[in-house]
C-alpha cells in the first residue's frame, strides 16, 4: 500500500489576526492540549517509518505563536529525513534575526498568507490595520536572509486566497509576488466556507463567492502566460467548475452547513494525507464528518492508515466545498506538482512490490 505523502499536525488554534474567512482567532489554546515535545517526536518518528519520503505540514491557528514546538518539529523532520512545510501569516517574523533563524532552522518551505497586492484589501479581510505591511516586510526579510545564507533549498511561497473582491487583480497579484516581493511562487487557494465556522451563518462566504468562472479561468491563463508558469490546465478547469457550483447553490449563507456540493468529486486526501489534531486524533480529512483514531503509541499511525478502507469508501462519495483546497485536491495546480506526485507513487510502488513482481 502506498503510504501518505503528507502528515498535517495541528500545533495550536489561536491566532493574532482577525480574518473574515476564518474563526480560529476566536479559539483559545488549552495548554493541556498542546503537543508535548515527546508526542511530537513520536509522531514524526512514526511517520518517517510509515513514509520515509514524506512531508510534514504544520497547521493551526498561527503556528509561529508556538515557536518552540514549530522549530522543534523542523529539526526533528530533518533528523528523520523528512521535509516540512508551514503556512504562517508572517507577523511574528519581525526582524532580520528571526528571518535568518526561520531560514536556517525552520521548515523547508515557508508559505506566507497574503490576500491582495495592496494594503487596503489585505487589511480589510485580515481584520488588523497594518497587517499587509508586517506580512510583506516578513517576506522581504525571508528572501534577503535566504540570499545571505545561500539556502536556496528553502522555498518561500505566498499563499493567496481567491474570492469575489480580489480575483480580478490576479495578474497584478502575480506580478507583485514574483517581481516585487521576489517569492518563489504564488499558490492560490479558492474561497471556502469559514474555517472553524462558529455560528449558523457565514457572511463572508455568502458575499464573496460571486466569481465569474470564465473570467477567473482566463485570468489564471493570462497570468501563467505572462510569468511562464507551469499551471496545470486541469487545476484551471476545476477552479471554474468550483465557482460554477457555488453560483448554482442556494443556501451558501450557512457555510459548511449548506447542503450544496460541487458538481464533481475533486478530492483525494484519503489517498495521500493524515491529519493529526491537538487531541492526538488522526483522520484522513480536516473534517470531523469521518471517523478518526487516537494516536497514542508507535505503530498507531500505520495501523490507522492501513485499516481505513471504510473511511476511504465513504470519502469517495464526498463533494463538500473543501475539495478545492490545495491540501486535499486530487490535481496539483502545477504540472511539476503532478510529476512529484507520480514520482512519489512510483518510488513507493517499487519499494513495496513483492519479489515476484519487481518494480510493481
Amino acid at each position: 500500500m502506498i503510504p501518505p505523502r503528507f502528515m498535517f499536525v495541528e500545533i495550536n488554534r489561536a491566532c493574532n489576526l482577525r480574518c473574515s474567512h476564518c474563526d480560529y482567532w476566536q479559539e483559545r489554546d488549552d495548554p493541556l492540549m498542546l503537543p508535548h515535545q515527546e508526542r511530537v517526536a513520536m509522531l514524526i518518528e512514526d511517520f518517517a517509518r510509515l513514509s520515509p519520503n514524506g512531508t510534514i505540514a504544520t497547521c493551526g491557528g498561527e503556528p509561529m505563536l508556538r515557536q518552540a514546538v514549530w522549530f522543534t518539529m523542523a529539526r526533528l523532520a530533518r533528523e528523520n529525513g523528512l521535509r516540512m512545510l508551514s503556512v504562517t501569516n508572517g507577523t511574528r517574523i519581525r526582524n532580520a534575526a528571526m528571518a535568518q533563524k526561520v531560514i536556517a532552522e525552520g521548515p523547508h518551505e515557508v508559505s506566507v498568507s497574503l490576500n491582495a497586492p495592496g494594503a487596503g484589501e489585505h487589511d480589510r479581510t485580515r481584520g488588523i490595520q497594518g497587517a499587509f505591511e508586517r506580512t510583506t516586510r516578513a517576506i522581504r526579510m525571508l528572501v534577503e536572509a535566504r540570499e545571505r545564507l545561500g539556502a536556496w533549498d528553502t522555498k518561500i511561497i505566498v499563499m493567496g486566497l481567491v474570492y469575489g473582491s480580489n480575483y480580478r487583480s490576479l495578474p497584478e497579484f502575480y506580478d507583485f509576488v514574483l517581481n516585487d516581493l521576489k517569492a518563489d511562487k504564488l499558490k492560490l487557494n479558492m474561497l471556502q466556507p469559514t474555517f472553524r465556522q462558529s455560528g449558523g451563518v457565514d457572511p463572508f462566504f455568502e458575499q464573496e463567492h460571486q466569481v465569474d468562472p470564465e473570467e477567473l479561468m482566463m485570468l489564471i491563463e493570462v497570468s501563467a502566460a505572462q510569468h511562464g508558469l507551469d499551471v496545470n490546465p486541469e487545476f484551471t478547469r476545476q477552479a471554474g467548475m468550483y465557482f460554477r457550483s457555488l453560483a448554482q447553490a442556494g443556501d451558501l449563507q450557512t457555510g459548511w452547513n449548506s447542503t450544496a456540493r460541487t458538481t464533481e468529486h475533486i478530492c483525494n486526501t484519503y489517498e495521500r494525507n493524515i491529519m493529526v489534531d491537538l487531541e492526538g486524533t488522526a483522520r484522513l480529512c480536516f473534517s470531523g464528518a469521518f471517523r478518526g483514531e487516537k494516536i497514542e503509541k508507535p505503530g498507531d499511525l500505520a495501523r490507522f492508515w492501513q485499516n481505513a478502507g471504510d473511511i476511504r469508501d465513504k470519502m469517495r462519495q464526498c463533494n463538500r466545498f473543501c475539495g478545492i483546497s490545495h491540501s486535499v485536491r486530487r490535481d496539483s495546480a502545477t504540472l511539476s506538482g503532478v510529476e512529484q506526485g507520480v514520482r512519489f507513487a512510483e518510488k513507493h510502488e517499487t519499494r513495496t512490490a513483492s519479489p515476484a513482481t519487481p518494480g510493481g
